[in-house]
């Protein structure tokens, strides 16, 4: 299966190779539940594969939309609420 994911800074698709399902039709997107009113581009595409091989770039997308930053969000959030748990019980401490 190919997909493409956008690189920013060379404003263009870098395309990947991955072993996988090679269905013309993509089906729905994924989607992020914890967005009411959407979501960005990164949280809708299809994660990149694990094992995915860059094959080349170009100006429009091959294949699916894939992002390498899909799901970082809900892995960010976590983070930041166990760091502010911490943060809090070592301030409590200090604090006591």
């Amino acid at each position: 299966m190919k997909y493409s994911v956008w690189n920013n800074a060379a404003r263009r698709y870098d395309y990947y190779t991955a072993k996988g399902n090679n269905e013309i039709h993509a089906g729905a997107p994924p989607r992020a539940s914890s967005f009411a009113l959407g979501s960005t581009p990164e949280q809708a595409a299809w994660p990149l594969p694990a094992g995915a091989v860059k094959v080349g770039s170009g100006d429009v997308p091959e294949g699916r939309i894939a992002s390498t930053e899909a799901g970082s969000i809900k892995i960010d959030l976590t983070k930041s609420i166990v760091y502010g748990i911490i943060g809090y019980v070592i301030w409590k401490a200090i604090k006591s």
